[in-house]
């Protein structure tokens, strides 16, 4: 059959390479110039790179390892060890360490006991509230999407110190938004699954450029099989006939047609309820309801000094500033060790108080934060910088949001879709958008036996 693929981001390339798999006749489209969607990247006009984000993978992220592995792209990442690395003004730099060779939980749990920024009864206050959430099944934490982690955290007798030093940094880095605003769901999944896999919590970036280690070669490989990319090419509207109750194609910005057996849409949700004529949303609520998904706006800021600023070789969190998360590039990725200084690459969250700023104000601010948190790069010399906003990220994976997301089958026959924000247990995240191209593609092969 001939599929037709709306986005070239991580869902779209895994749904493309899954359905080419199984002989399909497949073209995506995406409306920019460069694939990856949230995980694009593009060169400056000196040649170097700029990424849409700090994108950190996980040892738990099993479908995104292995559709990797099928592509033989297993080698893309620099692990670092298990550790989260938490900075203040206040305190410096103290970690929490996965202790290596120890079964989860309890390399996580030796962890948080040698952790300094709390006191020894919030450590017991934690460990005590938090073993319904580490020992307990999915099934429990699904019930829990109605309430925000912070009212959950502090209904189960831990504290606020915790909250603020701990958990908000990891509500930060998981949604962009802090525990006070994000789902129980999201945070006590990411705990869940840290809890039982010993190997979850390791992080691995990707060693330079998620274009030339990630996209390219996959373009390559599926070009290769015959599957066609269109990239700077936008879907405009899905056409729709009411009277069929089935898609007629993908109408392009430039008013072109794209006709095809089956659709796919792997665009961000806000992209894609854009896209939805007027028609599919009466005739299907699924399609109205599209509307309780908010994208997430998120800024991320590149600063070059002409010296190295940080000696961490790891991520760094920060839940008391506006740096929620960052990395000295040259130190974590080994294709940016080119021997010039420090590039330290910030995810500026909670960004919703920062967004309108302009260049200077938003920069004035993130080197405030950053010289309070590591003074000694006052002494260094910043060369340029770069800023990305986001107006929609990762959808907000707020409380009350669950039951709107929809599942990959649509009730239109020859529509089905993939993306973060579709049904699947790992929420926000890029394992999310590997996990709903397989349950897309799923979906598809049931409708094409039914057919057949």
């Amino acid at each position: 059959m001939r599929i037709a693929i709306a986005g070239a981001g991580p869902a779209g390339f895994a749904s493309a390479k899954w359905l080419s798999d199984r002989g399909h006749d497949v073209v995506m489209f995406e409306k920019r110039d460069v694939p990856g969607g949230k995980v694009s990247a593009w060169r400056d006009a000196d040649g170097d790179w700029v990424e849409s984000g700090l994108h950190v993978f996980f040892g738990a992220y099993h479908n995104l390892l292995g559709f990797l592995s099928e592509c033989g792209l297993d080698d893309c990442f620099d692990w670092r060890p298990a550790e989260m690395n938490f900075v203040s003004p206040e305190h410096g730099i103290h970690p929490i360490r996965f202790v290596p060779g120890w079964p989860a939980p309890f390399n996580g749990l030796a962890g948080v006991a040698a952790f300094k920024l709390l006191n020894a009864e919030d450590k017991a206050r934690m460990a005590l509230g938090l073993v319904q959430a580490i020992f307990g099944s999915q099934a429990y934490i699904d019930a829990q999407a109605d309430q925000t982690y912070a009212a959950w955290h502090l209904r189960h007798g831990m504290g606020q110190r915790s909250l603020d030093r701990v958990m908000d940094a990891m509500a930060l880095a998981l949604n962009f938004q802090k525990a006070d605003r994000v789902s129980a769901k999201l945070v006590l999944t990411a705990l869940l699954h840290f809890a039982k896999e010993t190997d979850a919590p390791r992080m691995g970036l990707v060693k330079g450029s998620p274009h030339e280690r990630l996209w390219v070669p996959l373009m390559q490989q599926l070009g290769d099989r015959g599957v066609q990319i269109h990239l700077g090419r936008k879907i405009e509207q899905i056409g729709y006939d009411a009277a069929t109750n089935r898609v007629t194609g993908f109408v392009l910005d430039d008013g072109a047609r794209v006709e095809a057996d089956l659709y796919l849409s792997a665009m961000p949700v806000h992209s894609l309820r854009k896209a939805l004529p007027d028609a599919l949303r009466q005739a299907h609520p699924v399609f109205a309801d599209l509307k309780h998904l908010k994208g997430q706006p998120v800024i991320t800021v590149q600063l070059y000094f002409d010296q190295m600023v940080t000696t961490v070789p790891n991520l760094l969190f920060s839940s008391g500033t506006y740096l929620s998360v960052y990395a000295d590039l040259p130190l974590v990725s080994p294709d940016y060790h080119h021997g010039r200084g420090s590039i330290i690459e910030l995810v500026v969250a909670p960004a919703e108080p920062l967004f309108n700023l302009t260049d200077d104000e938003l920069i004035r601010v993130v080197l405030d934060d950053f010289y309070r948190l590591h003074p000694n790069a006052r002494a260094a010399t910043l060369t340029k910088h770069h800023i990305v906003r986001i107006p929609n990220s990762v959808y907000q994976a707020r409380p009350g949001v669950e039951p709107y997301r929809p599942d990959q089958a649509t009730p239109v026959a020859n529509l089905f879709l993939a993306g973060d924000f579709t049904q699947q247990e790992f929420m926000a995240s890029i394992e999310g958008a590997i996990r709903s191209a397989k349950r897309a593609v799923a979906r598809i092969d049931d409708a094409v036996a039914r057919a057949g």
